[in-house]
């Protein structure tokens, strides 16, 4: 292994939002945090060098971005998803969070409704909500195992105050990677009522079963308006960066979104946008591919270890992310009381179901991304803490 993904970084005596988290959530025991998404590993070299060559020349002013940065969005896209885009197409916005926020304040009113698939990524709500509109939640089905649109129940629900469609792909938390036939199902709904497909496409690069399918490559067939959402902050472990990339559909989404932000006096882009993306998409495969292969072992040995060892709980199919969505209503106890057990019979600190709505009652979200000595440990702790059920 020519990266050190099996190295323990001490992420406590910094400011990492997970960790110092877990200073305010332990009641005095320790606990191992498996809940922000975002990975205990280095950076790579390629983006720890470009941003040290960066801080080395000394002001931190205004900037505006190059050619580089747009190259390297199309190199990686192109790549790495077969999506080639004009680069009028590419828009640069500091994270997803805030595209979103511009694309519903520009593209929808307050108290018009937004249609997603429950349950899913929290910050969708607070971002939402936020801005004054209303979530219009479909739950997710599962079908042996997998997770997958309701489209009935998307019939029965849509209004006409539903003007977009915010589509996870692939989806968080429960890691199901959309195929071509489900995303044309989206597609021919969204088209019937006439709704801007709204793509998050942040784990899009952690796929190991299935083929990703970028949405715009299909709304495009189906003459759908959509706008796509992605960034190198999961793939690379870049996220405290703050960078990220809006695909529009054409010319006049570009002018509407940029005069949006305009009128938002929207900042410009940080000193270190550039860096970061050109560091991570042209300069970091090698780095991407190893930390992709440990990651999926970690997953593939977290899987077997639940299902031969933990009868409590029940993992449905995890085709991506590093994260894993894990059924525990076998235990017979609240979503509260799931969650201490968890925290002091487990020593673990998950993402509660709850965070991702309604729909996630009794379930945990755990993240893998971490060095294979420290998810042994957790996993035997685990089963430890489960043990102690039975009794």
């Amino acid at each position: 292994m020519k990266y050190k993904f099996d190295e323990i970084i001490d992420r406590s005596r910094t400011n990492s939002f997970k960790w110092k988290a877990r200073e305010l959530k332990n009641n005095g025991h320790e606990m191992y945090p498996m809940w922000v998404a975002d990975m205990e590993f280095d950076a790579s070299p390629a983006i720890q060098k470009r941003l040290a060559d960066r801080v080395k020349e000394g002001v931190f002013g205004y900037e505006l971005l190059s050619e580089d940065y747009y190259k390297a969005v199309q190199y990686w896209l192109k790549k790495r998803h077969g999506c080639e885009i004009p680069e009028g197409q590419i828009v640069y916005c500091a994270n997803m969070m805030s595209g979103l926020s511009i694309i519903l304040q520009e593209y929808t009113e307050e108290q018009d409704e937004v249609m997603m698939n429950v349950p899913t990524y929290g910050n969708f709500y607070h971002t939402i909500e936020g801005c004054g509109r209303a979530v219009n939640g479909s739950k997710l089905r599962e079908v042996n195992g997998r997770f997958t649109f309701d489209l009935e129940d998307m019939e029965r629900k849509v209004t006409n105050r539903t003007k977009a469609f915010l589509l996870c792909n692939p989806h968080n938390p429960t890691g199901t990677v959309w195929t071509e036939q489900e995303l044309e199902g989206i597609c021919r709904f969204c088209k019937a009522h006439e709704l801007l497909i709204i793509s998050d496409e942040a784990h899009y690069d952690f796929v190991f079963h299935g083929q990703h399918t970028m949405l715009r490559k299909i709304a495009e067939k189906y003459d759908v308006s959509s706008v796509t959402m992605i960034s190198p902050g999961k793939s690379f472990n870049v996220a405290g960066v703050q960078t990220a990339t809006l695909l529009v559909d054409g010319d006049a989404m570009k002018k509407q979104i940029m005069s949006r932000m305009n009128a938002m006096a929207y900042p410009f882009e940080h000193a270190f946008a550039e860096g970061v993306t050109v560091g991570a998409y042209m300069e970091s495969e090698d780095w991407f591919e190893e930390v992709y292969r440990y990651i999926k072992e970690n997953k593939e040995m977290t899987v077997q270890y639940i299902r031969e060892n933990i009868p409590y709980l029940r993992v449905p199919e995890s085709e991506a992310t590093y994260l894993l969505w894990v059924d525990c209503s076998a235990m017979k106890m609240t979503d509260e009381e799931i969650i201490e057990f968890w925290k002091n019979e487990c020593g673990i600190m998950p993402s509660g179901g709850l965070e991702f709505g309604e729909a996630g009652s009794q379930y945990v979200r755990l993240n893998l991304a971490c060095p294979k000595k420290i998810l042994l440990r957790v996993l035997e702790n685990m089963k430890k803490g489960f043990d102690g059920l039975k009794s």
